[in-house]
């Protein structure tokens, strides 16, 4: 079996797993799409890659999948992202990516820091060029690559390039696990139905898992794959009420926020030499500014926008980002539709026009 061959079924195996096929549609006009996408609505790594995608206008297949485990009348129902043609065609990827699977938990996804994650969106599969890509923020600078119309993300010049990917790297790796999955002593202004949730997420998942190796106790690849997923996810349980950590963390973000208030404000100065606008290099819109609008949004969601409150240029950037249409879609509207309501997205969803909810 050629390699193009045995991704397609492996693709295919993984739509065959989702339980409603009304989550496979294709977004765009190409009935035959270069590209097929594995996501989440509400998966923020899931909404840095459909938003690239919607920026450069890109049709591809969408298999929008459900990533939480849950109790069902006849035991646990795994997530669609732990089944074996989902988690193989992933491990295609991972060869790619080169890196050792991860083996704890810091609530960091990123993959230059943590590991390779084998249970996990997004995952994109390029049909013409044969090829699987792991990892949101890989998969968003192949993305620029393959495709530099309508806008161009990463800028040719190296020194422009260098601080975009600077802002990449800052906010690929925001402990954002932990602010969503974990309980902070002090403030935890997280939607109660969420906090509900997240009480047994944790016991579910690794329940789920443990079944999946159950299930394919023949396959030395899978477990080995199930296995580095459950000390990841018994990891984020043995912290996610950990108040310290909690803190740590949440301190951490403040602090980039700071900075982030920083290098808006040096880049709006007249000494600057950038052209004006709202984003980080003034009017051009770049791969640092989908990815921190995808944040800013997940910590307004988790009521965490009071931490800019005294931070006016970052203020000013999340107005201008969350008019942008295609955050607009990909960030705030599907956080409103995919995310138990949060009375935070309030504000939000006040500017530039009306987002339903």
């Amino acid at each position: 079996m050629s390699n193009d061959q045995g991704i397609k079924e492996l693709a295919a195996g993984a739509r065959a797993a989702m339980a409603d096929p009304a989550r496979i549609t294709i977004v765009g006009h190409d009935a035959n799409p270069r590209f097929e996408l594995f996501h989440a609505a509400s998966s923020l790594c899931s909404q840095k890659v459909r938003t690239v995608l919607f920026e450069k206008q890109l049709p591809y297949r969408s298999n929008d999948m459900k990533i939480l485990s849950s109790m069902g009348p006849d035991g646990v129902v795994p997530a669609e992202h732990y089944h074996p043609p989902y988690v193989r065609l992933r491990l295609i990827a991972g060869r790619e990516v080169g890196r050792a699977f991860v083996s704890g938990y810091s609530g960091r996804t990123s993959v230059e820091t943590e590991g390779f994650d084998p249970c996990t969106v997004p995952l994109l599969v390029d049909y013409e060029a044969g090829r699987v890509i792991a990892d949101s923020q890989r998969i968003c600078c192949y993305l620029d690559a393959v495709s530099r119309d309508p806008v161009q993300l990463l800028p040719d010049d190296a020194e422009a390039r260098t601080a975009v990917m600077r802002q990449v790297s800052i906010v690929d790796r925001i402990p954002n696990g932990t602010l969503l999955y974990g309980f902070h002593p002090d403030a935890d202004l997280r939607p109660d139905a969420l906090k509900t949730v997240m009480e047994t997420v944790y016991d579910y998942k690794i329940m789920a898992l443990e079944t999946m190796i159950a299930a394919n106790a023949g396959d030395a690849k899978l477990v080995a794959a199930y296995r580095a997923k459950i000390a990841k996810e018994r990891g984020g349980k043995s912290v996610c009420h950990d108040a310290t950590f909690q803190r740590v963390t949440r301190q951490h973000v403040a602090n980039l926020l700071k900075e982030l208030d920083g290098t808006l404000g040096s880049a709006a100065g007249p000494k600057s030499g950038l052209d004006s606008g709202p984003y980080l290099a003034g009017a051009s819109f770049s791969l640092g500014d989908v990815l921190w609008g995808v944040n800013l949004v997940r910590l307004a969601y988790l009521g965490l926008a009071s931490m800019w409150d005294d931070l006016p240029d970052v203020a000013r950037y999340v107005d201008a980002l969350v008019r942008r249409p295609s955050l607009r879609k990909e960030a705030l509207q599907a956080t409103i539709d995919a995310m138990p309501p949060s009375r935070y997205m309030d504000a939000l969803a006040g500017c530039g026009g009306t987002v339903s909810a």
